[in-house]
């Protein structure tokens, strides 16, 4: 039955809520008014704009006094003559403005339109200033240490009425209670305080004024600097004093009082020594004797009761000694700011304190101050107190510096060549030493995860030494993917502490050479193929055509052994160890010139060289082709050949000998630096392939 009840139940809110959505094509707030604070005098508007508003949709505005009707569509009532309604009517927009605000502006406002059933309803608040800083009355006069204390605080004008707030120097003083004022709206706050000391001389009440609006007008503020007069309090700086026969002594003590006391020495049980003088707050004993030890008074009166005391005890010949006071340990937070320790001695004469790092000849005066403190200063200080004629004496203090953990790395960026292992230091401080140190990595991307200690290349090794950890990241065969940031983060029960050391990895040189090698093999092979083509045709295996068109090779002579032809100054061997050929600039082109013929007439050789891209495919040429009367272009018959790789046998005639006159005209590459400038198109670019032929044939029959 219960169950029954709730179906139905919830079938009749699903029917409520579903009439209630709005249609896709409803009225609805464009933009919603929203509430305003306004200076008194200064213009305001507030803003309601619809959407899919029709002809038949009227906007209105209600408002103060008494929610009455301001406005209907774009028509304002005369009794708002301030008011007005302002913004595009197509686009729905209808807001209200208010010129020269007023306090009776003040109140809640509605813009609706019977489309829309949820009217927006919104706050205007006109604000006015007070006319001035609140008035404080009470404790004109000084105080008594004892008395009570009655300061009252009143506001002067202002709207919305201003919130008062006692204040005692900085901090919130009582409660926030008020009490409004029939008399100009003003409101009143009290402060009392059932008895006053002497710590409250000198203390600085304030009364805040806050109308609760900082932007529209700042909060006003009055203060009572309070005065209390109180008893002399007298503290003695040494209580003890010990000095050596014949010495002067001076007794001194401090007197805290309001007004200011007279101060007067007297000996307990005894008169003061002839040799005292008194001055003020201290007594000076010019020849202090055994005589003179004993219990001194300082005693200050200003007329207000009771009188201060203080006493000083005199002996003589007493040896120095440290405070027990001091403790063996002293424990301090990292980052503590003036962290101070202080050693008290007292001795026969008054004995000199400094502090001493133990097992240094560092010295610092008392107190020994620590403007920040940090690890490297945790250790063991000494107290020394050093009297004239006696032995020197030290008390040891255990600084012992606690807090989160300080990281330090060795370096914060990291190179190293690709396939080589990098390695990250950073050494951690801190009390309690964290368990374990976390190595991060944050990629080129920004994302960060956390390194592992796994067997594919990654190493955490961590060390203690002392009081302080090391730990070693080593990444084998890094490469540039690994490249980032890498942090070194440890964590206490305190805090945390991290080190970001960025990795950069460089091309290896391995990497470099081998590309090297592989294009200085290619170099070589094809200059290898050059070789062996040209020794064969030096050695007498010519390539021949029979007369049917078949091409075979007959060898004319036999095949001595290769000489081996030795290298000329600033000719090398390349990365292979495979020596190179000679090669010589001829008008701007580099060509293979052959070893020398030592053994045969130099009008018996024939030339032959081939391109180096294919040592398969040669090419003829020879000094017959020089004189070809077609001026046959023997780059073209030479690509023609590669392409039909058919061997041709060459009839070589003798040509004459080179005239002697022409022996030096060439100079080896390197020699003449107006060589090197020649470049194919140039003035050389002049000459055709034959004459460069002519040349070279003159050279080689010169180094025959």
């Amino acid at each position: 039955m219960a169950e029954d009840r709730a179906g139905k139940l919830f079938v009749v809110v699903l029917m409520l809520w579903t009439i209630q959505l709005p249609s896709a094509d409803a009225v609805f707030y464009r933009r919603r008014p929203e509430s305003k604070v306004v200076l008194e005098g200064k213009d305001t508007s507030l803003s309601c704009s619809f959407n899919d508003l029709s002809s038949d949709d009227v906007v209105s505005w209600q408002g103060p006094p008494a929610d009455t009707i301001i406005s209907s569509g774009r028509k304002v009532s005369v009794l708002y003559d301030r008011h007005s309604i302002v913004g595009d009517a197509l686009q729905g927009e209808y807001n209200l403005r208010v010129r020269g605000a007023q306090v009776e502006d003040s109140g809640d406002y509605r813009c609706s339109t019977p489309s829309v059933r949820a009217a927006a309803d919104v706050t205007l608040t006109v604000v006015v200033p007070m006319v001035g800083p609140p008035d404080i009355t009470g404790a004109e006069l000084p105080l008594t240490a004892g008395d009570e204390l009655l300061l009252r605080c009143r506001s002067r004008g202002g709207y919305p009425p201003p919130r008062l707030t006692w204040y005692n120097g900085t901090h919130q003083f009582g409660s926030e209670d008020t009490a409004s004022n029939d008399e100009g709206g003003s409101v009143t706050l009290e402060l009392f305080t059932a008895r006053v000391s002497k710590w409250d001389d000198g203390a600085n009440f304030t009364c805040v004024a806050d109308q609760g609006f900082p932007t529209i007008v700042k909060p006003r503020a009055a203060s009572r600097i309070l005065r209390v007069d109180y008893p002399p309090t007298v503290s003695v700086p040494s209580p003890s004093i010990h000095a050596r026969e014949g010495q002067s002594v001076n007794l001194t003590c401090y007197v805290d009082s309001n007004p200011k006391a007279t101060v007067t020495w007297r000996k307990l049980g005894d008169r003061l020594p002839r040799e005292g003088i008194q001055r003020e707050r201290s007594l000076q004993i010019v020849k202090v004797s055994k005589y003179d030890s004993g219990v001194y008074h300082c005693e200050a009166d200003n007329r207000i009761l009771p009188v201060g005391v203080g006493s000083i005890r005199l002996e003589v010949f007493y040896p120095p000694s440290i405070d027990s006071t001091l403790n063996d340990k002293a424990s301090v937070m990292y980052g503590h700011n003036d962290f101070s320790l202080n050693c008290f001695a007292d001795g026969n004469p008054k004995p000199q304190i400094r502090w001493q790092r133990k097992d240094t000849s560092l010295y610092w005066e008392n107190p020994l101050r620590f403007h920040r403190v940090r690890y490297d200063v945790e250790g063991t200080y000494q107290c020394v107190a050093t009297s004239d004629g006696f032995p020197v004496v030290t008390k040891d203090v255990e600084l012992d510096v606690l807090g989160k953990p300080q990281v330090e790395a060795a370096s914060p960026q990291v190179s190293t060549n690709q396939g080589d292992v990098a390695r990250f230091y950073c050494d951690v401080i801190g009390d309690p030493l964290p368990e374990k140190v976390t190595w991060l990595w944050r990629n080129k991307n920004g994302v960060e995860s956390v390194l592992l200690d796994t067997n594919n290349g990654i190493a955490i090794v961590e060390k203690i030494v002392g009081k302080m950890k090391t730990t070693t990241l080593s990444i084998d065969h890094v490469t540039g993917d690994d490249e980032g940031i890498y942090i070194c983060k440890a964590t206490n029960i305190f805090s945390s502490d991290q080190r970001e050391i960025r990795l950069t990895v460089k091309e290896s040189r391995t990497s470099i050479i081998a590309i090297i090698s592989v294009s200085v093999a290619v170099i070589v092979m094809a200059t290898v193929s050059v070789v062996g083509v040209f020794v064969a045709k030096r050695k007498g295996w010519i390539c021949a055509d029979d007369k049917h068109g078949t091409p075979a090779l007959s060898p004319t002579r036999s095949v001595p052994p290769l000489p081996k032809y030795g290298r000329k100054p600033g000719h090398g061997t390349n990365d292979s160890g495979v020596e190179d050929l000679e090669m010589q600039e001829m008008d701007g082109t580099l060509k293979p010139r052959p070893p020398p013929r030592v053994d045969k007439d130099w009008t018996s050789i024939g030339l032959s060289y081939p391109r180096l891209a294919h040592s398969n495919t040669l090419p003829p040429y020879s000094t017959v082709e020089r004189h070809r009367p077609d001026g046959q272009d023997p780059r073209l018959s030479a690509s023609i050949q590669e392409e039909e790789s058919i061997p041709v046998v060459v009839q070589v005639e003798p040509p004459a000998p080179p005239p002697k006159d022409k022996k030096k005209r060439w100079k080896r590459r390197g020699e003449d630096g107006g060589m090197h400038g020649q470049q194919p198109g140039g003035s050389s670019g002049v000459r055709n392939h034959h004459q460069a032929d002519n040349v070279l044939n003159e050279i080689q029959a010169e180094s025959l």
